[in-house]
């Protein structure tokens, strides 16, 4: 997750839009390494299910399995918190990976607000107070 010690970039329009190349590829690897994450995390379940013999115990060929298996998913969900702290170092915070919408914090005025940008948008072109979210966003 990001690191809370991190300074929060502050970024204009122009900044932000210039990010959008980099922030769609990481958007797209984070897809990528959540699919693998998910498909690990089924194949532990399959071998907690079918390594068990009738007295629910897992045998030791399941148990080698179930341990190669979590390394394999504590390495990967490392790598997908890892992309997003590379998100978080470009001043964008994703709201949600599915639909692609990211935020980024700027001023108008002498106000905090964020930049709001959705996936399929060409540019930023839409603001929103911290308090507001994707329902209340504003033309800049």
């Amino acid at each position: 997750m990001p690191n809370e010690k991190a300074k929060i970039k502050m970024l204009k329009q122009e900044e932000a839009n210039a990010l959008l190349p980099q922030i769609r590829m990481i958007l797209k690897s984070l897809r990528e390494q959540r699919s693998v994450v998910l498909r690990t995390q089924a194949q532990i379940e399959i071998e907690e299910m079918t390594g068990a013999d009738s007295t629910a115990q897992l045998s030791p060929v399941a148990q080698a399995a179930i341990t190669k298996l979590m390394e394999a998913f504590h390495y990967q969900t490392h790598q997908f918190e890892n992309k997003l702290e590379d998100l978080f170092q470009l001043g964008a915070h994703l709201k949600d990976l599915d639909t692609g919408l990211v935020d980024f914090y700027s001023r108008r005025g002498h106000e905090i607000v964020f930049l709001c940008w959705k996936e399929g948008e060409a540019e930023i072109r839409h603001w929103h107070s911290l308090q507001g979210g994707y329902p209340s966003r504003k033309p800049l």
